[in-house]
């Protein structure tokens, strides 16, 4: 059975109202500049699939630990299982990036999975796998933010599949 832990949703709040509040301010510009009705339906079709995808999916999914994966979402547009299996180590890390969201560097084998810049988690994988939602970038280490970021540490540690290595 799998456990769900929330990351935090601060960002994507602020997103979708930032994007609710284009929507109107789009629709005025269009109007005032005398644009056909096609350009405005398509502009405003455009609009509310960035509103869902990018500020409301994000609501609606969570990370989740169990039946010997770890599942990291971040809304509809990026998703990624690892087994408990290939985790070679998990801690809590205090200060992380400054930027958030899913993202990486070119030149680092670590994935960002952030919607906050502390109290996050570290996973190091025994090593590196392609993340496809992440344009395939490969990895060994992936970071990631939960609410309850000790409660889901534990949750990894006590799953039966997660065999820890020194490193």
């Amino acid at each position: 059975m799998r456990r769900s832990f929330p990351y935090s949703r601060r960002a994507f709040i602020q997103n979708m109202v930032f994007v609710a509040v284009m929507v109107p301010a789009t629709l005025a510009i269009l109007v005032l500049i005398s644009a056909e009705a096609v350009y405005i339906a398509a502009f405003m079709a455009l609009e509310g699939v960035v509103l869902v995808v990018m500020g409301v999916s994000p609501l609606l999914t969570s990370h989740e630990v169990g039946d010997g994966m770890l599942v990291l979402r971040q809304g509809w547009y990026f998703r990624a299982e690892m087994p408990l299996n290939d985790i070679m180590s998990v801690a809590r890390v205090e200060r992380g990036p400054t930027r958030t969201g899913v993202f990486f560097r070119l030149l680092d084998a670590t994935l960002y999975v952030t919607s906050r810049r502390d109290d996050l988690i570290e996973v190091r994988l025994r090593s590196k796998r392609p993340f496809g939602w992440a344009l395939g970038k490969r990895a060994d280490r992936v970071v990631f933010d939960a609410e309850n970021a000790s409660a889901m540490v534990q949750a990894i540690r006590d799953e039966d599949s997660f065999t820890p290595v020194d490193a």
